[in-house]
Formats: structure tokens, C-alpha cells, sequence
């Protein structure tokens, strides 16, 4: 590259990092007159596409930012970094309280899931680190970061599977010479914490005449975690528990104790008959001292009595509630951000034999550590009777009847521990709960048990990741280039779960007649906050240690050149051959069986692979034409055959053959604008945790029973008689308040036989340059078509009670959605999904290809340079805007229910990255005073958007977050080879806009900046 090229691709590209635009990077077509003579056309792989050709034109929406860019906020994860521009949705970050995988750093374009678009590095798949497939952005070298190629609309024909929502292509320095050192400190103000460091190098630098050259980065990055407690929004629970650590006693409708008998036993307590706790609703909790106290109803004349603990301490009362009525603030305790300590290294290499061989190579290693934090466990794995055929992961009991299951823990009245206040109620019952043995007064009882003994229920996380990639490139002769490498990566990920409860055990200690005395120290009491010896917590507790592996192998050869000259230009092809296997094993050790607290599983063992051929057409149709500067036409087509083995359980896959392909057009009327569309088709094959695994989902679930929604209020007797027939206590049901905020679950069942997702994707924008301003305007349609499907809990809600569609227009409570709804003590407990409905024999839903997800919406990108001589002659003010409207968010959530989601808020459960604003914005402006002074901002802007349980729940009202503006400001100044900068984040200190129902602590956690003001300062060193 000559220094008229070399000089103007930096320029465009530091032009890219304030407008971020493929049009500000490509130079020779938006070049000043003067320059453009100077250029000789170089060519470059364009992301998007693998044929060479001149300038870096995508025809795909595309942002490009500098690898400067990623790091000059102090960010320390790559995520956060891009969670700022307008085409991701955040979704599992660090300050999301328990997400899923495990203080990785991902990226979720458009909001279609981390498992929809491709990582890529320099072009190639780096190694993966979860079941989905997805890449850990923390094994990425920040310090060798030359920009990231964000190109959103589509990519599968280019680079296979996955890519439905598009690409990020993450650009290593090449040929880089020297040592650039950094490092960063920052820091929460006033607070002074939530602390992040980092400290990393690159030394490299080129040999044998330049035909070699070697680069190595090491980066050691720190968190601090944060607990809830130690911000006013997140101290206390938004949602609630009806599993408490004084414990619960949950009546069963049909065996209730009498009002009277309970009227009595409150009044000998003081507590007037109005304000005793109503038979059948399951309000009734234990004091230490073994008297009962009322729990209260939500918004109504009933509030707690005869609470006998203080404020805080173990029994913990949110505030938010109390004494309205009574739930555990468990929040206090659990994490707001994730502790995080990291270690990398990699190292790149090239070297030129010959035009015709060129080795090239590199390597990775990443080890870091990370945690997750939650209250003591709940207890809720199912129970059955031994004689009920069932899972290892669930437990058993002779006290529960066969062919049913229940999810609280079961006491027989001849437990020691049965206060006597409490055995003084029971002898009141003359019904039959018909799940458990026996009748009357001598039935057994249900309990909610939170087990504080075993203390949090902890995960600690060490990732290991390696990976290594050797490959050879050249020409084969002039116009042809060729390309192969094989690339070898291993992801372990080792957790250590602490704070699980054997229910086995645990069932055992209850069901015990002297109390689980003759096995551990002391026995077991549930009732009230009571001691527990060290000989019965060991015996109840469960430390999983569980261990995960992926490997990965990729095997790639391509051929490209060009095949005629036309009149407009090179006829260029390109042809290949990629072969991807993937194997992926799990031992979740202990936590296979019958345990409370993290989500137990089977052990996994499986393989993946994929076998494809690829190529792509690039056919110049004119040039320096009348009406067209340029005008050409870009084909891809590639085709996949994927076979999976999951071995652990015997299935041998049937293998699948799909398709990708495209078609690109670009048309230039004048070398200061460019029209641009494509088409794109692309495939997402099933990953192991859909083929195999599978999980669970506890939602934040809305109960249209209360007496105080709109369905009870419009539906009159029908709605009435409904709520009675699903579960709702005779005794209540005129004055029922659901407990605010009750998460209720619904599990999900791999299937083996998925298939693969296909999606369409279409795009159509422009790019302009004009009066010094260099813009982009793109729409973007993405339709996927039978997408891996597996329901929201609060749609089989819906469902039932007649909220959606004619799914069940006479509120019949025989209808199957209805069937699936299950309540305990009136309130929600879970859903069990029957067989017509897709469920499995364990009431799981089996997750299929069902249904469509689309989402359309405008990106705005638009860049300007204004000179400021009145400071300085060389001064200048850069402004750079990227905005995004969405115009939808559809999913088909049922058969014939279709509901939009755009410009709506998530709630917990609903899953991380599901808020969809319609306008979100950045805004950066780099005033340059002179060579050695920068002063910058960025202005971000989130839009107000309603709730989502609005829209699956029509009629009824719920709240939404406003919009949010953030302001972050620094000053860098450049002597010499230092670099140093300081700066505010969210420098007027935005709290997260709460909401109900919300994701995490009364927001989006992941969505806004739940830290704070937070200050930083970085000092760099290049020489």
C-alpha cells in the first residue's frame, strides 16, 4: 500500500470511529476530488462477503467501529462497549442478576438472541462457549482490536448457520509493529465502587524483510461485584415469594381449616376477627416462638398480624409490602453485578514464503473466573409417589398419593415440630386434599420451606478457554487467491454450586418421628426461623460441582478470482468447502438428582457437525454510465448438511441438507450516492441445548383472578366461576388478591427432531455524501419462519382466561390451556403443559418449530467534520449520529396469536435482551482543540416504552419505563507516545427508570445503567 493509500484509508477510518458508516470507510468512492487523484484503488474483503474487491462498499446495513472506540469509556467487556449502539439489544450482562451464561460477555443483534448471529474474527469462527453456540466476547483481545465490522440483515450464505440477524466481524491489527501498553481504572462517584481495572500490551513486530511479521496481547481485567443492598432501587424485591425462611403453610382447598377455629386462635392473640388470615388462601406463617402470623392480602383491608420479627435480619420483610403484606426481601442479598477477574493472552503470526504461500496462524488462551448469587434456596422440585414412574431429578414420597406429583415440601401431623397452635387448626379439617394420603385431620400438610441453613445458593465460575488456528494462502496465479486453514478450540467451564438442598433428604428429615433426630444432630424444624445444627446442614446440602466441555474443529478452503473482464469491471467468483464439528459434554455431578436451588439437569454427551459448500458471484453490470456511476450485482449460495449424535441418551439424528443464499444490488446514480438492497435466506440449525437439554423458565407471572383486574371486573360470573374452576378458594374468591410478583415455572424438553429455522431477510437503504455530511439510511425486514419455539408461561395465562385470540372465547375451564394452569392456596404455582398442548410425560413443553418471529425497522447513521480555526487551524469538531426505529417485534406466541412487541418493556422471565425500545440513539462529538487536547461526549437516548404484559394481557394496566438520556464526557490529551484520558459515564448520575411487571430490581438491569456515575481514567504508551 502506497502512502497516498495508507494516509487516506486512516483518515476514513478515523472518520468511521465518529461516523459509524461503511460510506465514511469508503474513501476512494466519497474521496475529495484532489485526493481521489491520488488513489490507486486497493482490494479489500468486504464483511459480508468473501470476493476481493476495490473499497469497503457492504450492501448490508454495516457500523464500523475502532478497536480505540471499544476501550476509550474504560469498558473492560466488549459487551458493554457494543450494548451502546442502537442495533444490539442487551441481553445477558454483567448486571443482570442470575443470567444463564455465567458472566459471559455476549452480543444480540436486533434482539433475536446471542444464538442468532455470528462472532466472527477477521472473518473466521473463533471457538464457541456455550450449548447455544454462542461466542464469549472475553476471549477477544481488546488491545489487537483494529475496528468491528456490525452488519446486521443477514450473513448465512457468506458464513453459514446462525447468522440470521447478521454479523460481527471483529478485525485484528495486521502487521502491527512496537508496544502499545494501557491501562484503566474506574470507578463509581460518590459511591467508590462497583471498581473495574485493566492492564494489557501488544508487542509485535515484522521480520524477514517485512514478508513476516509476529504480534503478541496480554490483558488482566477485574470487577468488583456489587449486592443489591448497596443501591436504593435494588434494596428491596420488586417481585415476591410465597417460599419465605419462616415458612408457609399452604392450605388445600379441599381439606381447608375452619374460619372459626383460626378467628379464635388470632384473637387469643389480640388480632381482631377482621383482620385473622381468611381459610383457604394458605396466609398463615410461623414466628420463632412457635405462634402463627398472618400474612395479609395485596391491596386490601387485610394486613399482616401478629408479626413478631424485627425489620430486618433473616425473616427479612420487604419493605415494598410490608405490612400490607408479608414477603421475604430476598433481593437484598443477591448480586447487581457480576465480579469478574480475567487473564488472556494471544498471539498472530504470518509469513511469506512465496506469492503462493503465505502460513499464517494464531492463538488464544482465556481463564477467567466469575459468580452468581441468590437468596437461600426455595424448595419446589416436584415429589412423587415411589409407585409413579418419574424422573431421577425429582423425589419421592409414600405420603403423596400415585399418579400425581406436588411441588411443596409434605409434613405428617405426627411431626414433633408441629407447633401446637398449628396442631390445634389442623384437628379442625374434615375435607380430603385427594393429592395425599389419608383425610381430615390426620392428612398430611404442605409446606413452602426456604432452607436458610444451607446458607446462598452461590455459583462460582471458572471459564477455560483455548483455541489455535494454522492455515496457508496465496496466489495460484494472477487474478487467483486461495485460502485453507484448520482451527482447533476447547471451552471448559467448571462451576461450583453451593447452598442446594436434597429434597430426598430433606423429605426424609420431615417425614421422620422424631423429627430427622436419628438422622442429624437435632433434627430438622421448618417452622419459624430456627437453629440448625452443622450435622443437618451437611446432611441437607448439596455442593455441585459441575463441569462442561466444548470442543470445536473447523476445516475451510476457499479459491476466489476473477473470471472475465465485462466492460464495467472484473467478473469475480469465489468457491469453497467448510467442514464444522462441534462435541459437547456436560456432568452435572450430584445435582442430577432430586435438588433444590440451581436447575438440575441429566448428564449431556453429544456431537455436531456441518459439511458445506459455498460460493458467491459478483457481476459489475456498468460503469461511468449515463445514469449510473456503478451498478452491479453480488450472488451467494450456500448449502449445509448437519448430523448430530446425542449419544447420552442413544438418538442417532437424521441428518438435514438446507439452504442459504443472496442477492445483492448495488446502484450508484453519482459517486456521492449509492442505493443499495438485498435478499437475503438464511438457516439456523438447532443447538445442543435444544436437541438435548432443554430447561426451565420462571416468569413473572400476572393472575387474573385478583378481584382487582379488569377480567374479574368485566367478565362478571363467568370470570367468577372460572377462577373457582382453575383453582381459586370458595372461601376467597370474592376478595382474592394475587401476591404481586409471583414467579411462576414451566419446563422445557429438547427434541431431537428440530429442524432447522429458516429466515428472509430483506434490506433496502442508501448512502450519501453532501455538504460535508456522509450519511447511510437503511430499512431491514427479518422474517424467521418456524423458529426452535418454546412458549412464554404467561401466555398459557392468557390463554385460559380468555385474553388472546379464540383460544378460549366461553372461558371454559375444561379447555387445555386452563388444564395446564395450576394453583396452589389460590395462588399461581406452575403450569403443566399437557400432551395436546406439546407436553411431554414430565408436563414439559417439547420444544418445536412453530410459529414466526419479524421485526422491521430504520437505522439512521450520519457523520459531519467541522473545522474550527478560530481555536486552532488544524481543530476541528466531529460529530457522529446513529439512530434506530423500530417499526415491529412480532412473534406468534400461540396458533393464531400474533402479538407485537416493539416499543414494550420485558418483565422477568421473559428472557434477557426482550425490551424493544423504538427509538434509541447515540450521539458523539470529538471536539479536537489541537494535536495534543480532545474533549468528547456522548449523548445515548432510550425511548419510553409500555409494558409487555400489556400486550399479552389486553385491558389490563400495568406501568412502563420513561426514556432515559445518558451523558458521558472526557478529555484526552497526546504527548508524545502517552496517551491520557479522563472521564464521567453517565456523568449526571441517571437512575434505571423501575417499572412493574420489570426484569430485575425494578428495571431492565441489562438495558439501563444500574451502577451509576462512574468515573475513569486510562493511560496509554505506544512506542
Amino acid at each position: 500500500m502506497n502512502n497516498a493509500k495508507i494516509s487516506l484509508y486512516r483518515r476514513a477510518l478515523y472518520t468511521s470511529s465518529v461516523f459509524v458508516t461503511a460510506a465514511a470507510i469508503a474513501a476512494p468512492a466519497f474521496a475529495q476530488e484532489q485526493e481521489a487523484a491520488d488513489v490507486v484503488e486497493e482490494t479489500i474483503v468486504v464483511t459480508g462477503s468473501r470476493i476481493v474487491r476495490p473499497n469497503m462498499e457492504a450492501n448490508s446495513p454495516i457500523t464500523v467501529v475502532t478497536g480505540a472506540d471499544t476501550i476509550k469509556n474504560a469498558d473492560i467487556t466488549l459487551d458493554t462497549f457494543l450494548n451502546t449502539l442502537p442495533q444490539v439489544n442487551p441481553a445477558g450482562t454483567s448486571t443482570s442478576n442470575n443470567p444463564g451464561n455465567g458472566g459471559q460477555s455476549n452480543v444480540n443483534l436486533r434482539g433475536l438472541g446471542a444464538n442468532r448471529n455470528l462472532v466472527l474474527i477477521d472473518g473466521r469462527r473463533p471457538m464457541a462457549s456455550a450449548s447455544d453456540m454462542s461466542v464469549d466476547l472475553n476471549t477477544i483481545p481488546q488491545q489487537l482490536i483494529e475496528r468491528i465490522d456490525v452488519i446486521t440483515g443477514g450473513a448465512g450464505a457468506t458464513y453459514g448457520a446462525d447468522a440470521i440477524a447478521g454479523v460481527v466481524n471483529i478485525r485484528l491489527k495486521d502487521d502491527f509493529e512496537g508496544i502499545d501498553l494501557r491501562a484503566s481504572y474506574s470507578n463509581s462517584v460518590p459511591e467508590t465502587d462497583a471498581r473495574e481495572y485493566q492492564i494489557g500490551g501488544v508487542i509485535g513486530g515484522n521480520f524477514a524483510d517485512g514478508r513476516g511479521n509476529i504480534a503478541f496481547s496480554a490483558e488482566y481485567s477485574k470487577r468488583q461485584g456489587l449486592i443489591k443492598a448497596q443501591r436504593a432501587f435494588a434494596e428491596q424485591a420488586t417481585s415476591t415469594t410465597g417460599t419465605p425462611p419462616v415458612g408457609r403453610f399452604v392450605e388445600a382447598s379441599a381439606n381447608p381449616i375452619s374460619q372459626a377455629s383460626i378467628n379464635a386462635l388470632f384473637a387469643s392473640y389480640g388480632v381482631d376477627a377482621s383482620q385473622a388470615p381468611i381459610s383457604g388462601l394458605s396466609q398463615m406463617h410461623f414466628n420463632s416462638d412457635g405462634t402463627l402470623f398472618g400474612g395479609g392480602i395485596f391491596n386490601s383491608p387485610l394486613d399482616v398480624s401478629n408479626y413478631r420479627y424485627g425489620e430486618g435480619g433473616p425473616a427479612a420483610a420487604n419493605q415494598n409490602f410490608f405490612p400490607d403484606f408479608y414477603s421475604y426481601n430476598f433481593d437484598a442479598i443477591n448480586l447487581l453485578v457480576l465480579p469478574l477477574e480475567r487473564k488472556s493472552a494471544f498471539m498472530r503470526a504470518h509469513y511469506e514464503i512465496s506469492p503462493s504461500f503465505e502460513f499464517f496462524t494464531q492463538a488464544g488462551y482465556t481463564q477467567y473466573k466469575s459468580a452468581t448469587a441468590l437468596a437461600p434456596t426455595p424448595i419446589g422440585v416436584r415429589i412423587y409417589n415411589p409407585a409413579t414412574p418419574h424422573s431421577d431429578t425429582y423425589a419421592d414420597s409414600s405420603l403423596i398419593m400415585p399418579g400425581v406429583f406436588v411441588t411443596q415440601s409434605i409434613i405428617p401431623v405426627t411431626n414433633p415440630f408441629i407447633p401446637a397452635d398449628l396442631a390445634a387448626l389442623l384437628a379442625t379439617r374434615t375435607g380430603d386434599d385427594a393429592s395425599l394420603v389419608g383425610s381430615g385431620a390426620s392428612e398430611p400438610i404442605r409446606m413452602a420451606i426456604r432452607s436458610l441453613g444451607t446458607g446462598l445458593r452461590q455459583q462460582n465460575i471458572e471459564n477455560e478457554v483455548l483455541q489455535g488456528l494454522v492455515g496457508l494462502r496465496g496466489e495460484i496465479t494472477e487474478g487467483w487467491r486461495y485460502e485453507a486453514y484448520y482451527s482447533w478450540g476447547k471451552t471448559t467451564i467448571d462451576a461450583a454450586n453451593t447452598g442446594n438442598v436434597n429434597v430426598q433428604n430433606l423429605q426424609a428429615l420431615l417425614e421422620a418421628p422424631d423429627g430427622g433426630a436419628s438422622l442429624c444432630d437435632g433434627g430438622y424444624n421448618p417452622f419459624g426461623i430456627q437453629p440448625v445444627s452443622a450435622d443437618c446442614v451437611e446432611f441437607l446440602n448439596e455442593t455441585g460441582v459441575t463441569k462442561t466441555t466444548f470442543t470445536q474443529k473447523i476445516a475451510q478452503a476457499y479459491v476466489t478470482g476473477d473470471l472475465v473482464e465485462l466492460p464495467a469491471g472484473m467478473l469475480s467468483v469465489v468457491g469453497g468447502i467448510e467442514s464444522r464439528k462441534f462435541r459437547y459434554t456436560f456432568d452435572p455431578g450430584a445435582l442430577s438428582g432430586p435438588i433444590a436451588g440451581f436447575n438440575t439437569s441429566s448428564p449431556d454427551l453429544g456431537t455436531n457437525s456441518f459439511l458445506d459448500f459455498f460460493g458467491e458471484l459478483y457481476i459489475p453490470i456498468l460503469k461511468d454510465a449515463q445514469w449510473a456511476d456503478t451498478l452491479d450485482v453480488s450472488l451467494g449460495y450456500r448449502h449445509s448438511k448437519s448430523d448430530f449424535n446425542d449419544i447420552a441418551n442413544g438418538i442417532n439424528g437424521k441428518s438435514q441438507s438446507s439452504e442459504a443464499y443472496k442477492i445483492e444490488l448495488s446502484w450508484a446514480p453519482m459517486p456521492e450516492l449509492r442505493f443499495r438492497g438485498t435478499y437475503q435466506h438464511s438457516v439456523r440449525a438447532p443447538n445442543f441445548n435444544e436437541l438435548f437439554s432443554g430447561g426451565s423458565s420462571f416468569v413473572q407471572a400476572f393472575d387474573p383472578c385478583s378481584v382487582t383486574t379488569n377480567f374479574r371486573a368485566a367478565g362478571g360470573a363467568s370470570a367468577r366461576d372460572l377462577c373457582l374452576d382453575t383453582g381459586v378458594a370458595l372461601a376467597g374468591v370474592d376478595s382474592f388478591v394475587a401476591t404481586p410478583g409471583l414467579q411462576v415455572p414451566l419446563g422445557y424438553a429438547g427434541n431431537p427432531d428440530l429442524k432447522p429455522e429458516k429466515a428472509d431477510t430483506y434490506t433496502v437503504g442508501m448512502l450519501f455524501q453532501a455538504m460535508g455530511f456522509t450519511g447511510s439510511i437503511d430499512y431491514y425486514n427479518i422474517r424467521i419462519k418456524k423458529p426452535i419455539f418454546g412458549p412464554d408461561t404467561n401466555m398459557f395465562i392468557a390463554a385460559c382466561y380468555g385474553y388472546q385470540g379464540n383460544l378460549n372465547p366461553d372461558l371454559d375451564a375444561d379447555n387445555p390451556y386452563c388444564g395446564s394452569v395450576i394453583r396452589s392456596g389460590s395462588n399461581l404455582s406452575f403450569v403443566a403443559v399437557p400432551e395436546e398442548l406439546g407436553g411431554d410425560a414430565n408436563s414439559n413443553f417439547t420444544q418445536v418449530n412453530q410459529g414466526k418471529i419479524k421485526t422491521s425497522g430504520i437505522d439512521f447513521q450520519l457523520g459531519y467534520r467541522l473545522p474550527t480555526e478560530f481555536v486552532n487551524e488544524n481543530a476541528a469538531l466531529n460529530f457522529g449520529l446513529y439512530v434506530n426505529y423500530l417499526f415491529d417485534y412480532k412473534v406468534q406466541e400461540l396458533p393464531g396469536v400474533t402479538l407485537d412487541y416493539a416499543g414494550t418493556a420485558s418483565y422477568f422471565g421473559a428472557g434477557l435482551g426482550t425490551s424493544f425500545p423504538k427509538w434509541k440513539g447515540t450521539l458523539n462529538l470529538d471536539w479536537m482543540l489541537n494535536d495534543t487536547l480532545t474533549l468528547s461526549s456522548r449523548v445515548r437516548y432510550i425511548d419510553s416504552m409500555k409494558n409487555r404484559a400489556s400486550i399479552q394481557f389486553p385491558g389490563e394496566e400495568f406501568t412502563g419505563p420513561g426514556s432515559v438520556w445518558y451523558f458521558d464526557f472526557a478529555v484526552q490529551a497526546n504527548v508524545d507516545a502517552l496517551t491520557f484520558r479522563v472521564g464521567l459515564n453517565n456523568a449526571f448520575d441517571k437512575q434505571p427508570p423501575e417499572y412493574q411487571p420489570n426484569v430485575q430490581s425494578g428495571t431492565d438491569p441489562s438495558l439501563y445503567d444500574v451502577i451509576g456515575r462512574r468515573g475513569y481514567v486510562s493511560v496509554g504508551l505506544r512506542f
